[in-house]
């Protein structure tokens, strides 16, 4: 588990929410298995707590193993997030719905569905076309796969969206598997976090995925990491030293690599699909290279200009053609 505050877990078993599961990974993952019980001991918290801003249930992944099949690792790249907001919960068959704690909008009951704007930058089109099947479709029909970092979390305010309110979290150590030797994942396509703060706590897809290679795959010393676009450049210990020298070689790119004894593998730091995260943005060392990058090519900025931003940089990644930013 990380991320662990003992005083969260503590609020259930004061205000007796149902069907808590002992404080531990292993426990908590073997009542995950039982839909039922996830079910009742939400369905409980949202009876007794009707104070906005309380801290949050322990809750599974909505998606993980609901749509289990759209995290192929035989297909050639893999975009991974953290935890979707608590307005899935609006999807689920629960009494006690609306509760001050939830947020009200999901109108997709999948990955990034509470706002579809992840999916207006990566599939931009029609809005009204993103239905389930039809991302599912996409996906496939690009050679994508989808899910998150993160299989089970409770959060210091259910009602946040935000990633460092993640706390007591079960890492899904199924991602450990793009490193098999008979997964094709080639690149991974994170949707926050950036390479500098490798090392940094700060929750985010980048903290989640680290956690993960500590965790589930044996540590961080049986990989090395280059920032050098290409790949082709040469290769560090991940340590901190190693990651100096990678950030250095990224040149406020967004791009690195990190290889194991079987495979390298490409990571990209998409620019955040969240509204909220546009002010940061545009202070970004990426930023300001795609500005340039637009100057020099004589092509037009539009307002506002990082929502144009994300839409090219999405594109660019996906036709391998972010290397020329």
């Amino acid at each position: 588990m990380r991320n662990i505050d003992q005083n969260l877990y503590n609020f259930l078993n004061a205000n007796g929410v149902a069907n808590t599961p002992a404080f531990t990974d292993h426990a908590i993952l073997n009542w995950g298995e039982n839909i039922n019980s996830v079910y009742e001991h939400l369905a409980s918290y949202l009876a007794l707590i009707q104070q906005s801003n309380s801290p949050g249930p322990i809750e599974e992944h909505p998606y993980i193993d609901l749509y289990s099949a759209d995290c192929d690792f035989q297909r050639h790249t893999l975009v991974l997030g953290t935890f979707p907001p608590s307005s899935y919960l609006n999807n689920l068959p629960l009494q006690n719905l609306p509760n001050p704690n939830v947020q009200n909008n999901n109108p997709t009951h999948y990955f990034y569905g509470n706002m579809n704007s992840f999916w207006n930058y990566l599939f931009p089109g029609n809005q009204a076309n993103i239905t389930i099947s039809y991302l599912q479709q996409k996906l496939r029909n690009q050679g994508i796969s989808i899910s998150d970092v993160f299989a089970f979390v409770q959060r210091k305010r259910l009602i946040s969206s935000a990633d460092q309110d993640l706390k007591n979290i079960v890492l899904n150590c199924e991602i450990s598997k793009v490193f098999n030797a008979n997964s094709e994942v080639r690149t991974i396509l994170f949707t926050s976090g950036k390479l500098q703060t490798f090392f940094n706590y700060q929750v985010s897809t980048l903290s989640g995925f680290r956690w993960i290679l500590e965790d589930c795959c044996g540590g961080l010393n049986g990989f090395t990491i280059s920032g050098d676009v290409s790949g082709n450049g040469p290769y560090f210990p991940l340590n901190d030293i190693g990651l100096q020298n990678a950030v250095q070689q990224q040149d406020g790119g967004i791009v690195w690599w990190l290889k194991s004894q079987q495979k390298a593998i490409r990571i990209v730091n998409l620019p955040s699909p969240a509204g909220q995260a546009a002010i940061q943005m545009a202070k970004s060392p990426f930023y300001i290279k795609w500005l340039n990058y637009k100057a020099n090519r004589n092509e037009p900025i539009q307002n506002p200009s990082t929502v144009q931003y994300r839409q090219e940089v999405y594109q660019m990644v996906l036709n391998d053609t972010i290397h020329l930013i």
